[in-house]
């Protein structure tokens, strides 16, 4: 992918969205791993995600995903499942 086709799709700053955040209607995902490296079996545990509409959170959605192979000590540690 060339620098040009990169820079044309992708926004670094708020401020380059052309209005204020708050009349942004958008959505956060997070997920929890079994770890950082997917080509070494790494698999996804958890994804939540909000929906923000005028800075107020007007949808959520939640589900626990099994990895398909054991959870590692420390990712239970740091995430409780």
């Amino acid at each position: 992918m060339s620098d040009d086709s990169m820079n044309s799709s992708w926004q670094s700053t708020f401020q380059e969205l052309g209005r204020p955040l708050r009349e942004t209607t958008f959505v956060v995902i997070d997920l929890e791993t079994t770890g950082g490296a997917p080509h070494l079996g790494a698999g996804i545990t958890e994804i939540g995600a909000v929906k923000i509409l005028r800075g107020e959170v007007i949808a959520e959605f939640q589900s626990f995903i099994d990895p398909q192979h054991p959870i590692p000590g420390y990712i239970t540690d740091l995430t409780g499942i």
